[in-house]
């Protein structure tokens, strides 16, 4: 249910023509479904479900490539709008964008990792995973 519900979701990311309060909204969307897909991603881990963990890792993949258009100008955090987003990454672009190439880095990493079976390479990589979103999160979120 949730690959198909970040597939729609990931499907409708394109910000071109979408609206600063669509973009924060869609923003929102997919940073709760990133943090519920972590969550099943970590109990597939440990019980050996590489296939399923897969599938949840390419959304990490996916997501970590359309991130950064969900965060235009003018869409941080504010009293009315909901989101956590810090004016850092507006004010350290090259930062965030690195952070965001990161999280795209160890998701790669870590499917990489789960297609090898090797569970002290998944549970390394998923470590360090993990820590990447904690890292950003840290920075650039309120």
């Amino acid at each position: 249910l949730i690959v198909g519900l970040t597939t729609i979701l990931l499907a409708s990311t394109s910000t071109s023509s979408v609206s600063v309060e669509e973009a924060i909204q869609k923003r929102i969307a997919m940073f709760k479904s990133s943090g519920e897909n972590i969550k099943k991603l970590n109990k597939l881990i440990r019980t050996g479900d590489v296939t399923k963990a897969i599938k949840l890792v390419n959304f990490h993949v996916t997501w970590s490539q359309d991130m950064s258009s969900l965060f235009p100008i003018g869409s941080e955090a504010s009293t009315s709008n909901g989101s956590d987003a810090s004016s850092d990454i507006w004010d350290n672009q090259t930062g965030f964008k690195n952070a965001i190439k990161q999280y795209n880095l160890t998701a790669k990493n870590l499917r990489a990792s789960l297609r090898s079976a090797d569970s002290v390479s998944i549970n390394e990589t998923f470590k360090s995973f993990v820590g990447t979103c904690k890292s950003c999160h840290k920075q650039f979120r309120n």
